[in-house]
């Protein structure tokens, strides 16, 4: 399923939910004094009682007993608070791990951490909210999820790799963050993992990246892809990524060629590198 069916799904399934008040009634109870009964309950944790007249016609009554039931977990608690990493939340009290991370749109995932200050040994990574897995923390190693350079380890800097429409960004404990952080004439490039929302940033030897590998739009790609030609592409309105390839666009092509655009399965991460077809 696309990041685009992931987020309409949400905001229907979100616009559907509603909160609705209990009900309650008070009608007579037919044994003619006068007096009535009267039921009220909400959902799972719900309370009943209940008044009747006692029948010997004196108008005095009888009120039968008045029970609350838990959520059924046996450990004494009323509400959802014992979700497991990668489940659906709204807020920390409903995890097991008291830790939801919230994701603008598409809502929160229980998981191991909200930011770097819940890891001790390294920084946190986000959560996949396509494949329903929570956050996780981690030891600042290379790919290692980030929000300072504080958490990588020693060599290593914290740098953007995605940024979904400002819905989701994934920053990684990463080699380099440009050209300048390189040694012996290497460039910094790209490596995406689309799939899992992660990557890094490496630095290589020019002209070594093959085609359908992630390149820096920004910066150096077309010398560090092996084509020449680093191409910009574009996922869904939601995320441009450059990647290499043997064209971007039909005047990279032979006479009688036209140019077949990169395409990527964020889904599953599967590249399919741009190519020259014969028109």
């Amino acid at each position: 399923m696309s990041l685009r069916s992931s987020i309409s799904r949400v905001v229907v399934v979100a616009t559907a939910l509603t909160l609705f008040p209990a009900c309650g009634s008070t009608s007579g109870d037919g044994d003619g004094d006068g007096d009535s009964t009267s039921e009220s309950g909400t959902g799972t944790d719900s309370e009943s009682s209940s008044t009747t007249g006692d029948g010997d016609g004196d108008g005095d009554s009888t009120t039968s007993e008045t029970s609350t039931s838990g959520d059924g977990d046996g450990d004494g608690d009323t509400g959802p608070t014992d979700l497991p990493d990668g489940a659906s939340c709204a807020a920390d009290m409903e995890c097991m791990s008291g830790q939801c991370f919230l994701v603008p749109v598409l809502g929160g995932l229980c998981g191991e951490c909200t930011d770097d200050s819940d890891c001790p040994d390294g920084g946190c990574s986000i959560p996949n909210p396509l494949a329903s897995t929570g956050s996780t923390c981690n030891e600042g190693e290379l790919g290692g999820g980030c929000e300072t350079d504080d958490v990588c380890q020693t060599d290593l800097s914290c740098e953007l790799i995605l940024d979904v429409a400002g819905i989701l960004t994934a920053s990684t404990c990463s080699t380099c963050g440009s050209d300048a952080d390189c040694d012996n004439g290497e460039l910094c490039t790209i490596n995406y993992d689309v799939a899992n929302f992660t990557g890094d940033r490496t630095c290589v030897v020019p002209g070594t990246v093959l085609d359908g590998e992630g390149c820096d739009l920004d910066g150096s790609g077309d010398m560090a892809c092996e084509s020449g030609l680093c191409a910009e592409v574009d996922i869904m309105g939601l995320a441009q990524l450059g990647v290499c390839g043997e064209c971007a666009v039909d005047a990279d092509c032979d006479a009688g060629q036209t140019c077949q655009a990169t395409d990527v399965d964020i889904t599953t991460g599967d590249v399919t590198p741009a190519e020259c077809v014969d028109a």
